[in-house]
């Protein structure tokens, strides 16, 4: 039956990542947590279910808790979970791992790694050199990480800093959500490709009068700023005259077909 890898991926380094463990797994299938999730049981004896996604102000992406806490995976099954953050993990796998207890299941192994932060928001893009560094490292470590999946071996979650990222990823990700998008601003150099509404992961965006419109769901993902071809996009006054970043090696086509259902 194989494997099956559900990931979110904004700019490209989670779903770089996923790429590396499937190959590493062979009969793997990669799939979108942008997408729905599947309605038939997933997983069981013959087929083990990963999970690869980035940590959002220390813990779950929404995204990410609202697909998995519609899953209906098989009791026994194998699970995984692979993270990358720019900052630390805190206590996301555990977050995870919450989810999959009332579900039956656990993670069988948990791991993560520290990637180029694309929190354009908060910080400019890293360092070419340093984005090179740890996408190297961040590989090698997928690859370590498929090899002890494929033989089963067991890595349960180190639980740390619980009611920190419990707090805040609930005041910093969920507050305000639908207030957070209004500060997104277009510059003359808008061409209305579309570009930005092709690689929102929850349909966000919507072109009126060639110009893009948020809708006030927004993820907080970045990928609007981070893929627009102009750089037209800012975020009120903080993110003017900082470079853009999107994993060298992910094409914005990846990011959009990972997302058409």
């Amino acid at each position: 039956m194989g494997s099956t890898i559900y990931y979110f991926s904004a700019t490209g380094n989670s779903l770089t990542i996923a790429r590396q463990i499937a190959k590493g797994l062979g009969d793997c299938i990669v799939q979108s947590m942008a997408l729905e999730p599947p309605v038939e049981p997933v997983g069981g004896p013959d087929g083990s279910i990963g999970f690869v996604f980035p940590v959002f102000y220390i813990g779950l992406p929404r995204l990410v808790k609202h697909f998995v806490e519609r899953m209906n995976i098989i009791k026994g099954t194998y699970c995984f979970a692979f993270i990358n953050f720019g900052g630390n993990g805190a206590d996301t796998l555990g977050m995870l791992e919450d989810i999959l207890q009332e579900k039956g299941v656990h993670l069988s192994y948990a791991d993560g790694v520290k990637m180029p932060g694309n929190y354009i928001v908060k910080y400019p893009a890293f360092a070419p050199d340093v984005i090179q560094k740890l996408i190297k490292n961040a590989m090698d470590k997928a690859d370590e990480a498929a090899g002890a999946i494929a033989e089963g071996r067991l890595q349960p979650v180190k639980r740390t800093a619980r009611l920190f990222s419990k707090i805040a990823n609930y005041n910093y990700l969920y507050k305000g959500i639908a207030e957070w998008d209004k500060k997104f601003n277009v510059t003359s150099k808008c061409t209305g490709c579309g570009v930005c509404t092709k690689v929102c992961p929850v349909r966000n965006i919507k072109i009126e009068g060639r110009h893009p419109l948020w809708q006030h769901h927004c993820e907080r993902c970045l990928a609007c700023i981070q893929w627009c071809p102009c750089e037209a996009i800012e975020y009120g006054q903080k993110t003017i005259g900082r470079r853009r970043y999107h994993n060298p090696n992910i094409e914005v086509e990846d990011i959009m077909v990972s997302l058409i259902k």
